[in-house]
């Protein structure tokens, strides 16, 4: 249905989706829909500074933006009049000020067209650009780096090696799904073996992960060794 509704919006192979939040499972909903039309999402994190927003989605080109709701709005409402070729904002929480995600969803519903998604999807090429992850330079704004769809499966295929996990077992996500290794290791393997992902939907600190372990009793949990350090100390 996200889909349906992207295309009656006119969304169109190539097109930037942004997304700006927590992780949260609207998140992987919406990086689903977006490239099965063609289009490729662009992740960003909730936490950069307001000029890195504003460089960010004109570099982009950015059409639509989905943020978790007020707060992040906040960050950024002054500055979409200056991105040229934004289309729309929606959010994951209901506020007065941007549409609401449903309201995507529900467009889909009245308008499906399953023969011309099918089409679309099945046209996507191995080569097509799928994510633009824009990470931290070295100097300067951030590097947009463009994943082709490959890319992302050939993560996936690399993690089925190594990372044995089985259908129905329970994985944690509190990295940041915008950052490559936390949309493969968080979303993409575990989903694709059929397991359960439980999102921290809160700002990641020690206190809130280690509660998090006791009440999921996830069998794996993916993170960074400052991370670790952190809740051993």
């Amino acid at each position: 249905n996200i889909s349906y509704g992207f295309l009656k919006l006119g969304v169109r192979k190539g097109d930037k989706i942004a997304t700006i939040t927590l992780n949260r499972p609207e998140w992987n909903f919406l990086d689903m829909g977006i490239l099965q039309t063609g289009a490729i999402h662009v992740p960003i994190y909730p936490t950069i500074s307001e000029s890195d927003y504003n460089y960010i989605l004109k570099h982009a080109e950015v059409k639509f933006v989905f943020v978790s709701g007020k707060e992040l709005l906040s960050k950024i409402k002054h500055i979409l009049p200056e991105v040229p070729s934004l289309k729309g904002v929606y959010s994951f929480k209901q506020i007065d000020e941007v549409k609401h995600l449903d309201e995507l969803i529900n467009l889909g519903k009245s308008n499906t067209q399953p023969e011309l998604l099918k089409k679309i999807s099945q046209a996507i090429q191995p080569g097509d650009p799928a994510t633009l992850i824009y990470t931290s330079g070295t100097t300067g704004f951030s590097k947009g780096v463009m994943l082709p769809q490959r890319s992302l499966l050939g993560n996936i295929e690399f993690a089925r090696k190594y990372m044995f996990m089985n259908p129905g077992e329970r994985i944690l996500s509190f990295l940041p799904l915008a950052h490559a290794f936390g949309c493969m290791v968080e979303f993409l393997f575990p989903f694709t073996l059929g397991c359960h992902i439980t999102f921290l939907t809160k700002t990641p600190a020690p206190s809130t992960i280690t509660e998090a372990f006791g009440r999921v009793k996830p069998n794996l949990i993916p993170s960074v060794p400052l991370v670790i350090e952190k809740i051993y100390n």
